[in-house]
């Protein structure tokens, strides 16, 4: 990895922030360790050695709302900072006058020839004490991981951000490490249909993961390779398959495989709107957002126009408001631009607030509550807060001091699955459609511009080359 260095940041930065760099970042002449005994982690004082291969978990968030995870293993102690660089991640370090300094992740932060670009956001960093976050009082390159559980933290933000409580977050990296214990060896896939495989796509993506690493084991077929071959035809199936598929394929950097259609293939101009239905149409609005597309003001004037009178969304006429339809259209509607505080907004929570039920959890179906609240419906439900800018850890939706994220973690199994409700079993959908609501990530969870896989090889291929 490449550090510039860089011989002043006296004209950079002002002196408030570089206080907080120097407290944060700069290396000191004690050495320490994070260790845990039973669940609570102790700052110590250490040089010993450990034998055994352990492991530590890396927790990043960007925001306020979103994280990813990893899981780093060592046979001796490491820095902070080795950590970090051992996770995978895209990482931007570069060295200054007080030591190594984190610029990036995964895109987030400042480039290294200006590591402190934004004078008010920069990488906190922090270790979990099993109760709350902890700054550490030593720089990343200073600190020491010793034993295994501990729990790093990096957040981007202003000086003393909070970060996530790490709970929803190891959550989703079990769930996960469980969806990769269901993937087919021989195909590649998951489940029985290609459906399943787009929905375990975008949960991987939501953790920044690519589908060409997921792969039951060495030399076995890739989810990748279970995709490429088949997306065109699923692309073709009908606008929101199109539109599923791109959203997924944005959200793990997936390469496009020739004569797959976006969701604009999808668009009709007789009918103004891409399907003729509200969840199809939803689920292309949001696949065009996720791939650049033009969203045309038809389609979202006419998903607008689809709202019931109760304020939900219905999959398809005739079919009844439900939740998982109204929490798409919430999403697909910011995703093109529609305000938070519209009308349309505002009376599609009010509809989801009246499907949330005591434990906190949300029913597919306002209307018969007494078939309990789910797993997926839930998990769409916080999507679509988050994506209209709600907290759905906030008091407007805690429900006797439960929280949605709450009644999700209750389904978890001891395995990382999700059930669908309790005393159901795992389930491979709850399980994928529970991660990117954990991740704190709305659809589209990424929005860039698709390569075509032939392109990206050759521009591998040259890269290797130089």
């Amino acid at each position: 990895m490449k550090r510039p260095t860089l011989l002043s940041i006296a004209t950079l930065l002002p002196v408030v922030m570089i206080s907080a760099a120097l407290w944060l970042l700069s290396p000191a002449t004690a050495i320490f360790a994070v260790t845990h005994a039973a669940d609570q982690a102790v700052l110590i004082a250490s040089e010993e050695q450990t034998p055994t291969v352990n492991t530590a978990a890396i927790l990043v968030q960007f925001d306020d709302r979103r994280s990813i995870v990893r899981e780093v293993a060592f046979d001796a102690p490491i820095s902070g900072l080795e950590a970090l660089e051992a996770s995978g991640l895209d990482v931007t370090i570069a060295e200054t006058s007080f030591g190594p300094a984190v610029c990036a992740i995964e895109g987030v932060g400042c480039p290294a020839d200006n590591c402190f670009c934004n004078p008010d956001q920069f990488w906190n960093y922090s270790f979990w004490d099993g109760e709350a976050w902890q700054s550490y009082p030593v720089g990343a390159a200073s600190s020491v991981i010793s034993q295994t559980g501990a729990l790093e933290g990096w957040r981007w933000g202003t000086f003393g951000s909070t970060q996530t409580p790490p709970d929803r977050t190891l959550a989703a990296a079990r769930a996960l490490a469980w969806l990769r214990t269901q993937q087919d060896p021989e195909t590649g896939g998951f489940g029985e249909s290609f459906s399943s495989a787009v929905e375990v796509l975008m949960a991987l993506g939501a953790n920044h993961e690519r589908p060409e690493a997921w792969r039951a084991m060495d030399g076995h077929r890739s989810l990748d390779a279970y995709l490429l071959p088949r997306a065109r035809s699923f692309s073709l199936n009908n606008a929101a398959a199109a539109g599923k598929l791109a959203v997924a394929f944005a959200a793990a950097d997936a390469c496009r495989p020739a004569r797959t259609v976006k969701p604009s293939f999808h668009y009709s101009e007789t009918l103004g709107a891409y399907a003729a239905d509200s969840g199809p149409n939803a689920w292309a609005i949001l696949g065009a957002a996720a791939v650049s597309e033009t969203i045309p003001a038809s389609a979202v004037d006419t998903l607008k126009a689809q709202q019931q009178e109760d304020g939900g969304w219905e999959w398809q006429a005739g079919f009844g408001t439900d939740t998982n339809t109204t929490a798409l259209a919430i999403q697909a509607l910011v995703a093109a631009g529609e305000p938070a505080d519209s009308p349309a907004i505002v009376q599609a929570l009010a509809f989801l607030a009246r499907a949330q039920q005591e434990n906190a959890g949300f029913v597919y179906d306002p209307k018969t509550p007494e078939y309990g609240p789910d797993a997926n419906s839930t998990a769409y439900v916080i999507q679509a807060l988050l994506a209209a800018g709600e907290d759905p850890a906030g008091e407007p939706w805690t429900k006797n001091g439960a929280t949605p994220f709450d009644f999700l973690l209750s389904l978890q199994l001891p395995d990382g699955s999700f059930e669908w409700q309790p005393e159901t079993g795992a389930n491979l959908l709850a399980t994928a459609q529970a991660v990117p609501a954990l991740l704190g990530s709305s659809h589209p969870i990424a929005v860039r511009e698709l390569e075509f896989c032939a392109d990206r090889r050759l521009r591998l291929l040259l890269q290797q080359q130089e």
